[in-house]
């Protein structure tokens, strides 16, 4: 994480000069920031499972104003809270299915969605033997789904599998490299079978219309083009070349992330997200609480991996999604041998009685 903050800063002011430096803090902040504050504030199991309480607690408070948005087409947060304070501008897009897409209080409705799904797999890991669990998750979905965006769709979709098979292959070894292979094995099939790319492929799949699924096309098409031009210090914030019917919109984070700031920015950020992954991935030995939340954070970092690949995330999503991969680094700490230790922090305030 800090060589994605200082690789973006070093990027941004190569291109722009002291006109960048502003942007470059501000990219270093975001980035690195959420991270730490993640990392020293959330120290052991009750600070995780808070954190989630709070998230999937705000998640299903927004819920029934997103639904009135969806039938009544007012962005009603956003109008309510724009007569004192300034807010973000009411996104007009057509209606999907005769419904508003829901804004929510974010920028844009697929920020909303894609923020929204973030509680879907922690909420349903975390709280296993409480009524939020079972709840939640289903209140969740219904928030996500009330954006009507297809990429923060696709992040519960993924989630849902990915819990479905660890329930189902839950006394099956290997089973996580399992799934890899099935993965790997079936990206090979499309491409040897289909006279498109894997990619456009997977495009074309996952979008609601063929207009936007033919725009992404070349969006992918044009961007790549854009990388191997500029392939280590990318463009900053520079335009990229484009037909002139194109838009400047990039959807897809992956893709965003390396026209920027080139391969080595795109490796740093991918970097992160594994690292944490498989770092947690490889730890033996968690007590159970723990074992479920880091079950719950690694579901919901694979389904935001997969869902960006078709959205772009910026402002507050972007801080949660990096806020999400520091939360997890207390268990790091909580490695154990034959018997696991007292956690830290609220536990080890509990006083001890004398047994003397």
């Amino acid at each position: 994480m800090l060589a994605t903050a200082a690789w973006g800063a070093i990027v941004l002011l190569s291109h722009h000069g002291m006109d960048g430096l502003q942007t470059a803090g501000i990219f270093v902040i975001e980035t690195f920031g959420p991270f730490l504050f993640a990392k020293r504030y959330i120290r052991d199991v009750i600070a995780f499972q808070r954190m989630v309480k709070y998230l999937a607690l705000m998640v299903i408070f927004l819920l029934p104003f997103a639904i009135y948005e969806n039938v009544s087409g007012s962005p009603v947060l956003i109008q309510w809270f724009g007569s004192v304070f300034s807010v973000y501008d009411v996104v007009g897009s057509e209606a999907r299915f005769g419904l508003r897409r829901a804004q929510g209080t974010f920028e844009n409705f697929i920020l909303f969605g894609v923020a929204c799904s973030t509680a879907f797999a922690l909420s349903f890991y975390s709280f296993r033997s409480s009524r939020l669990s079972r709840l939640s998750p289903g209140f969740v979905a219904m928030a996500v789904v009330s954006s009507l965006s297809s990429g923060a769709i696709l992040s519960v979709v993924v989630q849902a599998m990915l819990i479905g098979w660890d329930k189902v292959t839950a006394a099956v070894t290997w089973r996580w490299a399992i799934l890899a292979g099935i993965v790997l094995t079936a990206y090979l099939v499309v491409d040897v079978s289909s006279n498109r790319s894997p990619i456009d492929v997977f495009i074309s799949y996952l979008t609601f219309n063929a207009d936007t699924s033919y725009m992404r096309i070349h969006i992918w098409n044009y961007g790549t083009q854009s990388v191997m031009q500029h392939p280590v210090l990318g463009i900053g914030l520079n335009d990229w070349e484009r037909p002139s019917w194109m838009g400047g919109s990039v959807d897809n984070f992956w893709l965003s992330a390396a026209m920027s700031y080139g391969i080595p920015g795109l490796l740093f950020i991918v970097g992160s997200f594994l690292s944490v992954c498989f770092g947690l991935g490889r730890l033996k030995n968690l007590p159970f609480q723990v074992a479920q939340c880091r079950k719950g954070l690694i579901v919901t970092i694979c389904g935001v991996i997969v869902a960006v690949c078709t959205v772009h995330v910026w402002d507050a999503p972007y801080v949660l999604v990096i806020f999400l991969l520091g939360s997890g680094m207390w268990m790091f700490d909580d490695r154990t041998g034959d018997a696991p230790k007292p956690l830290r922090n609220h536990l080890s305030r509990v006083p001890r009685r004398d047994t003397n």
